[in-house]
């Protein structure tokens, strides 16, 4: 009886994390929920999921300065500012491939980035793979490796209400 009773508290206390978040589930279901965030750029959302030091981390971005700072932010008020600093109005990813490794759920696809600007929107197509690790039913670490030269510009969509205009 002691055992059962202290397993059900061990698998309370694990569970917390995410319960607050008002996800319950696997590391799966918290990175797709998470990620499903990101794409709508929803920052109140992001940041329920993050883990108190959380890291953001493109290694790909690191030298490349000409197209990009370097993108390694801790903590969740340094990864919103630094997401919110790129103009996004939303992402859209397709993902081809994905797969759980560890506490590791791992994208594989590409992402349509929309950008909001002085002339209009623009959009870019990035072939991406992104990492999200979740621990203790919080994301610890969004690590994207971006495909940076094989990105395209797409043709303008047709004219409609950016998120901010709403």
């Amino acid at each position: 009886m002691n055992r059962l009773v202290l397993s059900l508290l061990a698998c309370l206390t694990l569970a917390g994390p995410a319960m607050a978040t008002g996800i319950t589930g696997n590391s799966r279901e918290i990175a797709e929920a998470y990620l499903a965030a990101y794409q709508r750029q929803d920052h109140d959302a992001m940041r329920a999921l993050y883990a108190e030091n959380a890291r953001f981390i493109d290694p790909t971005s690191l030298a490349i300065p000409q197209i990009t700072a370097p993108i390694d932010w801790r903590g969740a008020d340094a990864i919103i500012a630094g997401i919110s600093s790129w103009g996004i109005d939303h992402l859209n990813y397709t993902v081809e491939r994905s797969y759980e490794s560890s506490d590791a759920v791992i994208f594989d696809g590409r992402t349509v980035v929309s950008y909001e600007t002085a002339i209009g929107e623009r959009r870019f197509i990035y072939p991406i793979i992104t990492i999200i690790t979740v621990q203790d039913g919080k994301v610890v670490e969004h690590r994207d490796y971006t495909d940076f030269a094989g990105a395209r510009e797409l043709p303008a969509p047709p004219s409609r209400q950016t998120r901010r205009e709403k």
